[in-house]
């Protein structure tokens, strides 16, 4: 009996580990994220305004960048939901999310991503 017990908190313990990480931060395109993280995003958006999303936010890939000025970029499923979310969003150069999904490096293969 003692046996199955450890086992199954040995099971447990290596299931939390591999669980999918929740991360919270401002949707960019991925182009212009090492200025945003550099420069900041109103700086960025002066010196670039192609990096603004308001008018035009349909771009091929996209980028989370968290209050720590770390970024990560999305697998394909993230990029259809990161533009999903931009579509429903009127704020599109300030559109927060939280991103939940596996990190790999410096990107996340995405399997929930909502507006904050």
């Amino acid at each position: 009996m003692r046996n199955i017990l450890v086992s199954l908190c040995f099971i447990l313990g290596i299931a939390h580990s591999a669980s999918a990480d929740d991360i919270q931060g401002l949707l960019v395109d991925q182009n212009c994220v090492e200025d945003i993280v550099k420069n900041g995003r109103e700086a960025t958006l002066r010196q670039r305004p192609d990096c603004s999303l308001k008018e035009n936010y349909a771009r091929p890939t996209y980028a989370l960048v968290t209050e720590d000025k770390r970024y990560y970029t999305f697998d394909g499923t993230g990029n259809k939901k990161a533009l999903q979310i931009l579509k429903g969003t009127p704020n599109r150069d300030d559109a927060k999310v939280v991103v939940t999904g596996d990190v790999q490096g410096d990107t996340i293969k995405v399997k929930y991503m909502s507006i904050l």
